[in-house]
């Protein structure tokens, strides 16, 4: 009797762990890599439609940035010795809906040639918009690795692809400097439309708030996105209201999102990037949307998020979306003082509770289980 009732119980415990869902990836915007044991990131664009051959001084024009510092986007300065630990370019093109995707882009990064491969998934639109990704970590690291002193870099840049409405370069760099538990995750695709996407980064551990110089910054990177106005403010014009909407734990951080802080109000210049040369000030209206005359806010793509999450969180989720269906979501990153262990898209592949947490149904299951065993045992003593 004793033995039929611990089979029973174990049965259901194994039927739960086996109707976990998978690990695989996908969705417009899908994890590329996540960095831990302390790191930070720097980000920068310019638009696609002028070629730089070189870079004649720091912060020349049209020149892809790379600051080791990291003076904006921590709570005191990196000051020494970095080590690249990666570094992804990206294009981003525009075509139409009679121009079939290509597999690849060419560019060049200081001189050098690239070849950037196209990301599967990312044509969310009419318009035909992508994003192509290449590692330049051996292009880069040379130049960064062991320069303490020089903590700001200029790469120049040319797309050879005449669809070119940008390019990006993400760099993660390592530091003694730099909390040991800090994380930076990278996603990256092409997310356009209304439907909401809420990715999940999973924590090794509860997040702990008190760490001195806790840190939590979000940066998103959007291309084809016109506002109508030069800089961060977001435009009132309703003939420009192109925008994507930021929620953080599930409050709004912004709904404003967009335009075309890197380049220009013109096709081949239409791309923004939260990073070098960014605040992390929030949108003092986070439901303000490009579009509407009746408010005012402005909007960067780089957040501080810290104040929208708890002391103890198991995990930290991000849900995008592009209501106004025109724009092209294609990079996010995540950079936070604790140990990410686990991205994944919400609905598609995520455990249905935080990582180290029993679900409901896995509790239920142990608990019948148990109470199983407790009556089979009570039983077989009566006999």
């Amino acid at each position: 009797m004793r033995r039929s009732v611990v089979f029973v119980a174990l049965a259901a415990i194994l039927f739960t762990c086996l109707a976990l869902p998978g690990n695989g990836f996908a969705g417009p915007l899908q994890p590329n890599a996540t960095f831990t044991g302390g790191v930070a990131f720097s980000a920068d664009a310019v638009r696609g439609d002028i070629a730089v051959d070189h870079c004649p001084a720091p912060q020349a024009a049209h020149c892809l940035q790379v600051d080791t510092t990291a003076t904006n986007i921590l709570p005191s300065p990196n000051s020494q010795d970095v080590t690249v630990k990666a570094a992804y370019l990206y294009n981003v093109t525009f075509a139409g809906p009679l121009s079939p995707p290509i597999g690849t882009t060419l560019a060049t990064l200081n001189g050098s040639p690239v070849t950037l491969s196209l990301l599967q998934g990312t044509d969310p639109t009419p318009i035909v918009l992508q994003t192509y990704r290449a590692d330049v970590t051996s292009i880069v690291a040379p130049l960064v690795n062991g320069a303490p002193k020089l903590t700001q870099f200029s790469f120049s840049v040319a797309s050879i692809n005449p669809g070119s409405n940008g390019l990006a370069l993400v760099v993660v760099f390592s530091s003694p400097g730099l909390d040991p538990s800090q994380s930076v995750a990278i996603l990256d695709g092409g997310q356009a439309g209304p439907t909401l996407q809420t990715t999940a980064f999973g924590l090794a551990n509860p997040l702990d708030k008190n760490i001195p110089n806790f840190n939590a910054v979000l940066s998103l990177g959007i291309q084809f996105s016109d506002q109508d106005v030069v800089g961060h403010a977001c435009g009132q014009n309703p003939s420009f209201a192109q925008f994507s909407t930021v929620d953080v734990n599930g409050a709004r951080l912004s709904s404003c999102a967009g335009n075309a802080d890197k380049g220009g109000l013109m096709n081949g210049a239409l791309i923004t990037v939260g990073g070098v040369g960014d605040s992390t000030a929030n949108p003092s209206d986070p439901f303000c949307q490009a579009g509407n005359p009746n408010c005012s806010t402005s909007d960067d793509e780089l957040y501080g998020i810290a104040g929208f999450l708890k002391q103890g969180d198991k995990q930290v989720q991000i849900a995008t979306a592009n209501p106004s269906n025109d724009d092209s979501i294609f990079l996010a990153i995540l950079q936070l003082t604790a140990a990410i262990n686990q991205v994944c898209t919400v609905g598609v592949n995520c455990p249905t509770t935080p990582p180290g947490v029993p679900g409901p149904a896995t509790l239920i299951l142990l608990g019948a289980g148990l109470l199983a065993l407790i009556a089979g045992s009570r039983l077989f003593r009566r006999r």
